[in-house]
This record gives structure tokens, sequence and C-alpha cells, in this order.
């Protein structure tokens, strides 16, 4: 790769992971200040008919919005660090697509009902929204999964040939 490319795409990962862990620090403050444990009395409604529901909606969107980030950061790192050693598609980095399309599904699940779960004056458990985008873009990432295992598998093929 010409060293100005491998540069470039260095500090656009560089400035992708960044961006991912100023999101995961951002999502932890929220999730602490609106549940109420900054000490302050925070802005979800807790219901006791709903609360293992809202519990479930803020823990899962706190923990599978903060996997998805970490599992971009990992891919970044994976990608630039096989770059270093002359491979353009890691082999680990397949499953790791599959994981981030499973934690972007549960994620965004999580956080389209956020607000109407949590911060509504009457929470509503039966009501439980699923947008297009929340089925579709994890589709995408299953679609870049299969077509990145097909180039690693081509990439290493090739490198047994050489």
């Amino acid at each position: 790769m010409e060293k100005r490319n491998y540069k470039a795409l260095k500090a656009v990962a560089f400035a992708a992971a960044l961006l991912c862990a100023a999101h995961i620090v951002w999502l932890c403050a929220q999730t602490w200040f609106i549940s109420g444990m900054g000490g302050t009395e925070g802005e979800i409604n807790w219901s006791e008919e709903v609360f293992p529901f809202q519990l479930t909606v803020l823990l899962g969107r706190l923990l599978f919005c903060t996997a998805y980030y970490a599992t971009i950061i990992i891919f970044i790192a994976k990608t630039i660090k096989g770059l270093k050693s002359g491979i353009i598609f890691p082999q680990s980095n397949v499953p790791l697509l599959f994981i981030t399309a499973g934690c972007y599904f549960i994620g965004t699940l999580m956080s389209d009902n956020f607000d109407n779960i949590l911060l509504t004056q009457t929470p509503d458990a039966t009501y439980f929204a699923i947008e297009s985008n929340t089925i579709l873009i994890p589709l995408i990432y299953i679609i870049f999964a299969l077509l990145y295992k097909i180039a690693a598998n081509v990439s290493e093929e090739n490198n047994l040939t050489i």
C-alpha cells in the first residue's frame, strides 16, 4: 500500500475510533445522570408496573450501544494491525462484524424505545417501536460480513499461492 494512502487511512481510522470512544463516554455519562445515580433526582419516571422492562431498556441500551462502538474500535485496530503485516482482510474480523450487527440491532432497538419507556410521564410497556433502520442496517452489516469473509478467504488463498 502506498505510504500516503496508509497514513490517510490511519488518520481517518484514528478519528473514527476517537468518535466511538467519545460516544461510549457520552452514553455512560448520560445513563448515569438520567437514571438518578449522579446524586440528582434523574429524569426517568420509574414505574413499579413496568420496572423490569424499564431496567431492561436502560441497561440494554447502555450495554449494547457501548458494545457496538467497542466492536468498531476493535475492528479498526485489527484492520490497521493487519495492514501493517500485509494482511488486507484479517480473518478475525469476520465474527466481529456479525457481533457488531447484533449489538447494533439490540442497542438501536432499545434506543428507539428509550423515550417512550423511560422518559414519559406514563411509561407504556405495551408500545414497542421497531424502526426500519433498526432492521436494515444490521442486514447491511451481515451482507458486509459475508462479503468480507469471501474477501478474507480469497486473500488467504492468494497468500498461500505466492
